[in-house]
């Protein structure tokens, strides 16, 4: 993986959490009309937080959702499943 899921970088008075926000992922890359023009939007979102406890609370609340799924691991096992049910047929 050539791309960074979370970053944590000290600051002088705390910490910034950066992730993905997953629904701008998604705009992102949905499907454009020929005629509508492509909109990109950064979906890179920085949090400032002030304590250790302050950035683990909020890595627990968001960082399930913020991390992709694996597309080719989870396309593998769908075909996958899909060629053993047919041959169990």
């Amino acid at each position: 993986m050539g791309e960074y899921t979370c970053r944590i970088e000290r600051l002088t008075n705390g910490y910034e959490v950066e992730i993905k926000d997953p629904a701008i992922v998604k705009a992102n890359s949905k499907p454009k009309k020929s005629n509508e023009p492509s909109t990109y939007r950064d979906p890179w979102k920085s949090f400032a937080f002030t304590t250790v406890e302050e950035v683990l609370a909020f890595l627990k609340k968001n960082l399930d959702k913020a991390l992709p799924d694996d597309e080719y691991g989870t396309s593998f096992d769908l075909a996958a499943a899909e060629a053993t049910a047919e041959d169990s047929d």
